[in-house]
């Protein structure tokens, strides 16, 4: 009989490094509040001795996340979600009397980035498990490493498919996948009539996997996409000429298959062209808050997107309702599903942990236990993991900017 893991809820405070893993990049647009005693070693990175670290046992855990870079916002949510959880944790007391300890890796939401994180948790001594990045090309390219130094590795946020495909033993996600995600996005499209859409999408494995997903279930439904651009989201801003040949094609929708800041610059751009009347549909990466602050909530109203959490207060009750109202207090903005997914991943961990027959298993043991055993009951879906590593119990949801915030669209 699988148990059930229920999550808690409390704010204070916590012990966390950043940790740079290449080159320095520019600070990110919000910074993450951390409390930390820091002194800069040899090589120039940041090394942090925490609180925590100093009084006593603790149960230590890495964070890969880009909190630098051109994906920052959502690196930032993640971070946020991950303090919540911590602060909460050991807050009531910690697990089985350990707090719990973070360091975070910055990817900058670079593969190249994510490999050399990898590789210096893997050198770590003391790390219990990864929370792993927002990109599931810097999960994928971190994975080798980890999987060396028998770390389990869960996830949030991953949507691609390819993570569970690949006979990665040691990872976990917890959100829905992408194919399922963009089968509800078109049917949503298709439902609302709109029989011209043109495609967006960056270079990004995954968001090139969505394309070929969005277009073939377009082209089941017997429609044509009549117009599709690859960008590369890092170099490329003006999307100007794109713009103008979805519009010329006759478009009257438009399915994003990126992250927020180039949906959000293409909205904007297609405004101050004047073109608005389109339908606007965008996977999980498009869903955050920043997308209505960067297009303007004018611009933005109306957008819809699928994902796995909305915060939308107004239909958010207990646990869920409490978390976004401490992330709002803690970030002055709504939680994406990047918040989420870490504070899950976090909290179930930790409960994992507390549990006797699972408190001293490591690596691969650790996660087929978890596998065998685990359900939890979070804030943003149940989870059940499989042996694939999937979470059979992750639902979809559809969200609707309204009023400049993400809402739940009924």
């Amino acid at each position: 009989m699988k148990k059930k893991l229920l999550c808690t809820l409390l704010t204070l405070a916590m012990a966390v490094s950043l940790i740079g893993c290449g080159s320095s990049a520019p600070e990110a647009s919000n910074e993450p509040a951390v409390e930390t005693t820091e002194e800069t070693g040899d090589n120039g990175e940041t090394e942090s001795e925490s609180s925590a670290a100093s009084s006593g046992d603790v149960i230590k855990f890495a964070l890969i996340s880009p909190m630098t870079g051109e994906n920052a916002a959502t690196g930032e949510q993640q971070y946020n979600g991950t303090k919540l959880a911590v602060d909460a944790i050991n807050a009531a007391g910690g697990v089985n009397g350990k707090m719990l300890e973070f360091d975070v890796y910055d990817d900058q939401a670079n593969t190249n980035q994510a490999v050399i994180c990898g590789e210096k948790i893997a050198s770590e001594e003391g790390y219990r498990f990864v929370v792993a990045s927002n990109s599931s090309g810097c999960s994928q390219a971190a994975y080798p490493a980890l999987e060396g130094a028998n770390l389990p590795l869960i996830s949030g946020v991953n949507t691609a498919d390819f993570m569970t495909e690949q006979g990665f033993s040691l990872y976990m996600r917890l959100c829905v996948k992408d194919s399922a995600q963009t089968e509800q996005m078109v049917g949503r499209l298709l439902d609302a009539g709109y029989t011209k859409p043109a495609v967006f999408y960056s270079t990004a494995e995954t968001d090139t996997t969505n394309y070929g997903i969005a277009k073939e279930l377009i082209e089941a439904a017997g429609l044509e996409v009549v117009g599709s651009a690859q960008v590369e989201p890092a170099t490329e801003k003006d999307f100007a000429s794109h713009i103008t040949n979805f519009k010329g094609a006759g478009a009257d929708s438009v399915i994003f298959c990126c992250e927020y800041s180039p949906a959000a610059l293409f909205i904007k751009q297609a405004a101050s062209l004047g073109w608005r009347d389109y339908g606007r549909y965008g996977t999980a990466g498009c869903s955050n808050p920043q997308l209505i602050e960067i297009a303007g909530a004018d611009v933005a109203e109306g957008f819809i997107a699928v994902a796995s959490f909305v915060a939308d207060k107004e239909n958010a009750e207990g646990a869920k309702l409490d978390f976004v109202n401490n992330y709002v207090e803690l970030a002055n903005v709504d939680p994406g599903e990047w918040a989420a997914g870490a504070y899950d991943a976090v909290n179930m961990m930790a409960d994992v942990l507390s549990k006797e027959e699972a408190a001293d298993l490591e690596g691969q043991e650790l996660v087929d236990w978890i596998k065998d055993n685990v359900s939890f009951e979070g804030i943003m879906v149940n989870i059940d993991i499989d042996e694939n590593g999937d979470n059979e119990a992750a639902n979809i949801v559809e969200m609707q900017v309204q009023n400049g915030i993400w809402v739940e669209k009924k």
